[in-house]
């Protein structure tokens, strides 16, 4: 049996990296996100500078590695999130939010090497502006 030969039929998870800015915080992730939304929110629009947030929700056991110092930012208004940003470039790189139990929430474009796919959902809906235009094909929470 050669080294490195995978059974047949087992697939390989895809293993990806978000970094911030600077590229001194990191985090690796294994697999697709659970959850894959942009969220129209104030609390997302004022997070990210931006007309909405892209989060990506992954399962704390597909996180294989956080590199580098970053300090948390808490926020009790939309239930209690902890921010993790680098202390050198401000870049918000991932948090934990109490109404996703056992999930980190890592910014969707700070994989900018190997590049998540395309969200799967909109939510916050009623705080989305109205030149912001999106798929069809997502699902929808208002």
């Amino acid at each position: 049996k050669r080294a490195g030969r995978r059974k047949p039929g087992r697939k390989r998870l895809m293993v990806r990296q978000a970094d911030c800015c600077c590229g001194d915080a990191t985090i690796d992730v294994k697999g697709e996100p659970a959850i894959h939304a942009v969220c129209h929110c104030n609390n997302c629009k004022a997070r990210t500078g931006s007309a909405f947030g892209i989060s990506a929700y992954f399962n704390n056991d597909q996180i294989l590695k956080i590199s580098g110092e970053t300090k948390i930012y808490a926020v009790h208004s939309v239930g209690e999130q902890e921010r993790h940003f680098c202390p050198r470039c401000g870049t918000l790189l991932y948090w934990t939010y109490d109404y996703y139990n056992n999930m980190t929430g890592i910014a969707g474009g700070c994989f900018t090497q190997e590049p998540l796919g395309e969200p799967t959902m909109t939510v916050c809906n009623a705080d989305k502006y109205p030149w912001v235009t999106l798929p069809e094909n997502w699902e929808i929470y208002p």
